[in-house]
């Protein structure tokens, strides 16, 4: 979805920060009774505060645990307020858990804790009322550790985590006998083992209550209770896991009605998004040792009017109580996500991932998108009828596009190299509605493994195209790169390529805007740091201190892209065979009375130089404001081609200067 920067979007306030866990205990017996915590769940500087819990029912008794466990009959009676601490001076718990991950060592000193508090009612029938949660940081000064940096509370009781049976953060009981029974698995890479954690489907998620504290805030804004489950391929194993939450009936209410991304916009540029079905917090991918927020900048330099991209925003996550690391709270892919923000029936939604899953839609979804994309690949793209065709199936021009990013990032598991990528389609095409036309179109996720990302930034050089498009690489015979080649070998499909991946140097990832991108998520993140080594014991791992040692990761991220500018243009060049590339001039009379458009995407609001060949047609468009009109262009040492309304075309030409005059 779109993102409005600076803007913040709180939807509303929900005052109540103790919330009920409807999965548990709920059954037939649960009774209309509430119960009411004294205080809002949140960040108290003091060095105790005191609690208090009251119910509905006069005659209820009260039952609570300040271990995460949910709460019976056998639990600590509450008989008077309770008085909370600082829980940060206490032993660490579950993150002294090992079965977490190869070689995991915990951390050597004492990490911040929040109060857990879980409370339940019960009657003198014996009926129990549902489960009521809430997050106490005593003695905890919010600003001074995470500034304007959202907290979430993740509670759920212990076991549906670290139990060897049924938790899912853990390697389990399943995976140490397998072990055991043949000492070569030991061989087998963790995320491919039997381990609980890489468990999926329904059957893997586990009831938890979700509590968040905005930046600009110190006590919780919204508790919801949510399914939550595991996320990711290889991160399954890492000692700091991705979670998916997905709101449903079964805990409470479908969907969660809140700005958890402040200012994410819906794709179809109608307004802001007002609810998720599902939402994931991430840990940065294969980049959760590194610059940590590779994924995140390489996302936001695309606009989502090409593709949908995810949009996210930065958390501090704390799971039953300990202090958990860095997180991002980012938009989740499925036919939820697409009816949220295009207005389409969720059941009129096929999603396939990998080129194999099915993630939504069935079977005769898989086949079409396989029929699609096999047609294309094995068909002549320059015979007119076939490309037609084609352009009916697939966007074309997005296509286009995303190969573009691909090559430009030097992606290493998806689209050319992998199959770490997602296409979605609607299944019955449905008029007036963006996207609707039922053309597959890619749902972009999981760029970080790229940008020079485990080369230490020196592959910067990293010739996709060369790989793609010379058939003496092993990597022509993945999926993207048989039907890439088909069709670039259509003239119109080349130009839009061509232009498409210029632009990714010119515009997309131009230097000081990657470069302000990356400082304002070093900015950010550079605060957080130090607690975050600590958590996961990478002090010991890294030469002098943790801000110093992430720095001179996120540099490894930022030269590489900066060093991409200087060869890219060199490495289309040698595989189009063009002549060396010409710098051209786009601008306007005045740029209050209109924009301008580059290759239907990318838009121009000030005097613009790039890096275009000659070879190959370029398509700019005026756009002038409400009221105004564009009169006229007017052009030096250009090859004018064409002119169609307000779109002017012509071969790029050295020191060629195109004007837009507007009225």
């Amino acid at each position: 979805m779109k993102l409005i920067t600076n803007l913040v979007l709180l939807t509303f306030l929900c005052l109540v920060s103790s919330k009920k866990d409807k999965k548990v205990n709920k059954g037939d017996n649960a009774v209309k009774v509430t119960l009411d915590f004294s205080l809002p769940s949140g960040f108290y500087t003091e060095e105790t505060i005191q609690l208090e819990i009251k119910s509905s029912h006069p005659d209820a008794i009260i039952y609570y645990t300040i271990d995460s466990h949910n709460p019976n009959e056998n639990s600590t009676l509450y008989e008077k307020p309770l008085i909370l601490k600082n829980k940060s001076e206490e032993e660490n718990v579950y993150c002294m858990i090992t079965d977490v991950g190869p070689d995991y060592i915990p951390p050597d000193k004492k990490i911040n804790k929040a109060n857990i508090i879980r409370a339940i009612a019960m009657l003198p029938d014996g009926t129990f009322s549902d489960i009521y949660s809430g997050s106490y940081f005593v003695g905890l000064d919010k600003e001074k550790l995470y500034g304007d940096t959202p907290v979430v509370s993740l509670i759920t009781d212990p076991d549906n985590f670290f139990d060897e049976e049924t938790g899912i953060y853990v390697s389990g009981k399943t995976y140490h006998e397998w072990l055991a029974e043949n000492p070569a698995n030991a061989f087998v890479k963790n995320h491919r083992a039997p381990c609980n954690y890489n468990g999926k489907g329904k059957e893997y998620e586990r009831p938890t209550t979700f509590q968040y504290i905005p930046g600009n805030k110190t006590t919780v804004d919204i508790t919801h209770d949510l399914g939550i489950r595991i996320k990711g391929k290889a991160s399954r194993s890492f000692f700091q896991k991705s979670f998916r939450l997905i709101s449903r009936d079964d805990y409470g209410k479908k969907n969660l009605n809140y700005d958890i991304i402040p200012g994410n916009q819906r794709s179809d540029g109608r307004g802001p998004v007002t609810k998720y079905k599902s939402f994931n917090l991430r840990n940065g991918g294969n980049d959760y040792k590194h610059a940590k927020f590779r994924d995140n900048v390489l996302q936001s330099l695309i606009t989502n009017d090409i593709f949908d991209n995810q949009q996210n925003d930065l958390a501090v996550v704390y799971l039953d109580g300990e202090y958990w690391g860095i997180y991002f709270i980012y938009e989740e892919y499925s036919d939820h996500y697409i009816a949220n923000n295009y207005n389409i029936d969720n059941k009129n939604v096929a999603i396939i991932k990998s080129a194999t899953n099915i993630e939504a839609g069935t079977q005769k979804d898989l086949d079409d998108f396989n029929e699609t994309m096999n047609y294309i690949g094995s068909n002549d793209m320059t015979n007119p009828e076939n490309y037609e065709k084609a352009s009916k199936l697939l966007d074309l021009e997005g296509y286009a596009w995303a190969s573009a990013f691909y090559a430009y990032t030097g992606a290493k598991d998806n689209w050319f190299r992998g199959d770490n990528y997602a296409m979605w389609r609607v299944i019955n095409p449905v008029n007036n509605v963006k996207k609707g036309d039922g053309k597959w179109r890619l749902l972009m996720f999981d760029t970080e493994y790229s940008t020079g990302l485990y080369g230490k930034g020196k592959d910067y050089n990293d010739n996709v195209l060369r790989e793609t498009f010379n058939s003496t690489f092993s990597n022509t015979k993945k999926l993207n790169s048989v039907v890439a080649r088909s069709l670039v070998k259509n003239d119109e499909f080349k130009r839009m390529f061509v232009n498409a991946l210029c632009d990714m140097k010119n515009i997309n990832f131009e230097s000081s805007r990657v470069n302000e991108r990356i400082e304002d998520y070093r900015n950010r993140i550079v605060p957080l740091i130090d607690e975050s080594y600590t958590r996961y014991h990478e002090v010991s791992s890294v030469k002098g201190d943790p801000v110093a040692a992430y720095n001179n990761k996120v540099d490894i991220f930022k030269t590489w892209l900066n060093q991409r500018q200087t060869i890219f243009m060199d490495q289309i060049k040698e595989v189009f065979n063009f002549e060396p590339a010409v710098n051209i001039t786009i601008t306007s009379n005045d740029f209050e009375k209109g924009s301008i458009v580059i290759n239907n995407f990318n838009t121009l609001s000030n005097k613009y130089t790039g890096e275009y060949f000659t070879e190959n047609i370029l398509y700019v468009t005026g756009k002038p404001v409400k009221g105004g009109v564009l009169k006229s262009w007017s052009y030096k040492k250009c090859k004018y081609v064409s002119k169609n309304k307000n779109t002017i075309g012509f071969y790029p030409v050295n020191g060629c200067t195109i004007t837009a005059n507007f009225a």
